[in-house]
């Protein structure tokens, strides 16, 4: 859950742009091949660039945080705006159905000027940093990449 100084509303210009602006970015045939080509190959991604990783399992779109935050602003604005239509289609059948009546208009103009909301979209800076379920990684905690040497290595045990 985002705290308070996490989540911010972000200017709708900017978080549109980016995510109504989605283009193709970098691809990968296979996991082994993002992973040997180091981090430098994120640098790639983001600004509205979206990679493709293939694997075995399915595709995998890899986008920047800031592209990912712009499209959960806009599902929430979405998900907003189906429900502020729901409500004005129920308050304008309410008034057609009592038409004399100055509470029915009242409840649709309040309705619709709830519905017309904020012109920004909610967004968060930034995700919480990811806690291992296992505990600190040791800062001597070696990564072997060779499996000739993990298959050697767990010979010994």
């Amino acid at each position: 859950m985002p705290t308070a100084t996490e989540t911010k509303l972000v200017p709708s210009r900017t978080m549109q742009e980016s995510a109504t602006h989605l283009m193709p970015g970098p691809e990968w045939v296979s996991f082994e091949q993002f992973r040997t080509r180091g981090s430098s190959v994120l640098d790639r991604v983001g600004g509205g660039r979206v990679g493709a990783l293939r694997t075995k399992s399915g595709v995998f779109r890899v986008l920047s945080d800031q592209d990912f935050q712009s499209l959960v602003g806009l599902a929430s604005e979405v998900e907003r705006l189906k429900s502020g239509l729901t409500t004005i289609v129920h308050a304008i059948k309410v008034v057609r159905e009592n038409p004399a009546s100055p509470s029915a208009l009242e409840l649709l103009l309040h309705v619709a000027t709830q519905y017309a909301g904020t012109p920004e979209l909610p967004g968060r800076r930034r995700h919480q940093a990811p806690v291992s379920e296992a505990g600190p990684v040791p800062e001597d905690d070696e990564v072997i990449v060779d499996p000739a040497e993990v298959r050697k290595r767990a010979g010994r045990r």
